[in-house]
């Protein structure tokens, strides 16, 4: 079967390193793998012993049910373990070829964000963090995701975030789904729109009904803030189908924004790890690279043109 070309994004320096990592990748994926033929083997050998001991029904349905329980643990962590490290490996090599670095730790990064960003009663986890410049401008994201944790966890947030400076003077500003700042005790939003002033509504794509407020109440609109509004609530006209705004918030100096995306972002390879899925891999997770990176420039370029004409 002939392979995959790489992705259009990534150079032939890209590829050649993605190949010589090839060899590495196929040897952790073997680990795995026996690993978890260890833990289903075990599982049933214990079964069977179990079955055969003479022990009552019930004894036997409990050493059944634990036997099930550690395989499934020890295959489920297996494959994540296999996953981040192949990950570890591949995406240091991506975020490089656009000028930027990577790790794939990125809880401080998710720690630091604003509160009003993200809900804030969820459980905030980071990874992935990529950090570098756009011209002079410092810029930085990972992937985040929000969940209520407990015995029935349910996901509130996951996507990416991006941070990056405002590069004209305006007031500070929070755009969000209106739905997500509804007030109510029991049907409310996830997100506080607490000491600030409601300006006015968008409609984005899809439909889709923004907020957007603002910390003051009588100045007029500034046409910086108006083009960044039109951008972030239209994304999908500039940097294609895949993310979604979920909120923007910026304190006048730095602005946050948070994507929401429905796939697991930045994901490569697996338990076995194949030339051809793997550059299929490095195409989705350079477009969800280069997602934040495009809509910062732009964002900075319209910020920079309305400063010009006031």
């Amino acid at each position: 079967m002939p392979q995959d070309t790489p992705p259009p994004d990534a150079s032939t320096e890209v590829a050649v390193a993605v190949r010589a990592l090839m060899p590495a990748l196929k040897r952790q994926a073997a680990i795995a793998t026996g690993i978890i033929t260890f833990a289903i083997v075990g599982a049933a050998v214990a079964m069977v012993l179990a079955l055969n001991s003479g022990m009552d029904g019930e004894s036997r349905a409990k050493i059944a049910v634990v036997a099930g329980i550690a395989a499934f643990f020890v295959v489920t962590g297996t494959y994540k373990w296999t996953a981040r490290k192949q990950e570890a490996k591949v995406m240091p090599i991506l975020a490089r070829a656009i000028g930027l670095d990577y790790s794939k730790d990125a809880k401080p990064f998710a720690r630091a964000l604003p509160k009003r960003l993200l809900p804030e009663r969820g459980i905030r986890a980071g990874e992935d963090h990529v950090r570098g410049t756009i011209g002079a401008h410092a810029i930085q994201m990972a992937e985040v995701n929000v969940e209520t944790g407990g015995k029935n966890s349910r996901t509130l947030f996951k996507g990416i975030v991006a941070q990056f400076p405002n590069r004209t003077a305006m007031p500070a500003f929070f755009i969000a789904l209106e739905d997500k700042t509804r007030r109510g005790l029991f049907f409310g939003g996830d997100l506080s729109t607490e000491g600030l002033y409601h300006l006015r509504n968008v409609t984005g794509n899809g439909g889709r009904s923004y907020g957007v407020w603002t910390s003051w109440s009588q100045q007029e609109e500034p046409p910086a803030l108006a083009r960044v509004v039109a951008i972030l609530t239209r994304i999908e006209d500039h940097v294609g189908p895949g993310a979604e705004l979920y909120a923007a918030t910026s304190n006048g100096e730095e602005m946050h924004i948070a994507l929401s995306h429905k796939r697991n972002l930045f994901h490569l390879g697996g338990l076995f790890p194949d030339e051809n899925q793997l550059f299929r891999d490095i195409r989705a997770a350079m477009q969800d690279l280069t997602v934040p990176l495009t809509l910062a420039k732009l964002l900075i370029e319209a910020e920079e043109a309305a400063g010009v004409q006031q």
